[in-house]
């Protein structure tokens, strides 16, 4: 048996534990879970007890790091050891997002997730897919006027909240937007940065403030090893991809894409960089 951080590893199972004020947690970690189970880019529950002093669910195993050490640790590099390639990042949005995706529109009501972050992703090291766990802070919008804002207690991990919703403590699918567009972002730049009223900042030192993203150039942000790859060809597809970042990062809700139309974008991104990649072959 391992211990790695909040999870156990046993055998061929991971196990992740609550305790504290967390306990009543699981139970809304479990029934979510128990319906994403079957989606390839979820961690599949195959169990739970709830009859110890700390209630543990069980997950298949999967030899996996989480998105955060791959690139903020490891150095951007893959499980051979070599940079993470524009294309691999390209992939892992395009899965983290059709799982929210999911969560926004194939419920009765919209789930908010309320928890994505890298350290929320896991990027199984043999096939290269990437997924999603602990959905212990999701919460589901279901309000009798069918309205699709409900006020409650600010959840979720510093840098990557939405500014908005951090002020008035209504929760919409728009904190989710904002959240995935700060991934979005750490996946161009490969950098422990955030986004604060469209400025790019330290991740750690918030009153530390880079560049504004809305005047530089993404040739400039960019993770050198992604110019390495493609050089000024790919710059036209990085711009396109940085706008989409923009967007989901912008202050004013209004202005906010749902999530369906940010997939659905970054879909035709990587379709482009597809047919780029084969041109150049």
């Amino acid at each position: 048996m391992v211990k790695l951080n909040k999870h156990l590893i046993l055998n061929s199972l991971w196990l992740q534990g609550y305790g504290g004020d967390y306990h009543h947690n699981i139970f809304r970690d479990i029934a979510i879970t128990a319906q994403m189970s079957h989606l390839k880019n979820v961690l599949r529950l195959v169990g739970c007890s709830l009859e110890l002093e700390n209630p543990v669910m069980v997950y298949e195993y999967v030899e996996a790091i989480s998105l955060y050490e791959l690139i903020f640790i490891e150095g951007n590099h893959d499980q051979n050891g070599k940079s993470l390639s524009w294309g691999s990042r390209l992939q892992i949005a395009n899965e983290v997002a059709s799982v929210i995706v999911y969560l926004h529109t194939e419920f009765s009501t919209p789930i908010i997730y309320r928890n994505l972050s890298a350290s929320n992703v896991i990027i199984d090291q043999n096939s290269g897919v990437a997924k999603i766990m602990d959905f212990s802070l999701s919460m589901s919008i279901s309000l009798p006027q069918r309205e699709l804002e409900v006020a409650g207690v600010v959840c979720g991990h510093s840098g990557y909240l939405y500014p908005e919703y951090m002020q008035s403590g209504i929760a919409s699918q728009k904190p989710d937007v904002y959240s995935f567009g700060v991934v979005l972002f750490q996946l161009l730049t490969g950098k422990k940065l955030s986004i604060l009223d469209g400025k790019m900042i330290d991740f750690i030192e918030f009153s530390h403030v880079e560049t504004n993203i809305g005047e530089g150039s993404v040739m400039d942000i960019a993770d050198p090893t992604i110019l390495e790859e493609h050089g000024i060809e790919i710059r036209q597809l990085l711009e396109h991809y940085l706008h989409l970042v923009r967007k989901c990062t912008g202050y004013k809700g209004e202005e906010k894409p749902y999530m369906i139309h940010v997939a659905k974008e970054l879909r035709q991104i990587e379709k482009c960089y597809c047919g780029l990649t084969l041109g150049q072959n």
